[in-house]
C-alpha cells in the first residue's frame, strides 16, 4: 500500500490521487474515471469526476457522508493488486470523520495501447 497525494475540488466534485514518486506518461478514460500510467505501464494516479456519486455507488455510503469525508480528507493510500487480467485498486480515503475505502477493478494494460503510445 502506498501513500498518494490528493487534491479535491469541491466545486466540480473532482478527486485526483497521484503517486508523488512517479510521473504520468499516459492515461485511459473510462466513464468518469481517468487512470494514469507511467512509462512502464504501472498505475500512478486516478482522477474521479463526480467523485461523491461515484464513491457513494462503490461503497453504499450516504452521499452527505461521502461529501463530508472528501471535504475533510487528511490522507489517502492506494493498494494496487494484479489478479489475472484485472487491476484491482483499493482507495483508502482517510478523514477525521470516517474512513471510506472504495474498490475499483479495471482491465490490466499488458500490451501497448494507442492511449499509451507516447509513454
Amino acid at each position: 500500500m502506498q501513500r498518494f497525494n490528493f487534491s479535491y475540488d469541491r466545486e466540480s466534485d473532482d478527486l485526483f490521487l497521484f503517486n508523488p514518486k512517479s510521473k504520468s506518461k499516459g492515461s485511459v478514460e473510462l466513464g468518469n474515471i481517468i487512470f494514469d500510467y507511467n512509462n512502464k505501464k504501472e498505475f500512478v494516479g486516478i482522477q474521479v469526476m463526480k467523485a461523491s456519486k461515484m464513491i457513494k455507488d462503490l461503497t453504499n455510503e450516504k452521499i452527505n457522508m461521502v461529501k463530508k469525508v472528501l471535504n475533510s480528507l487528511k490522507s489517502c493510500k492506494v493498494d494496487v493488486k494484479k489478479k489475472n487480467n484485472l487491476l484491482i485498486i483499493k482507495i483508502y480515503l482517510l478523514s477525521e470523520l470516517k474512513n471510506i475505502s472504495p474498490v475499483i477493478s479495471i482491465p490490466r494494460i499488458a500490451k501497448s495501447s494507442p492511449a499509451l503510445a507516447y509513454a
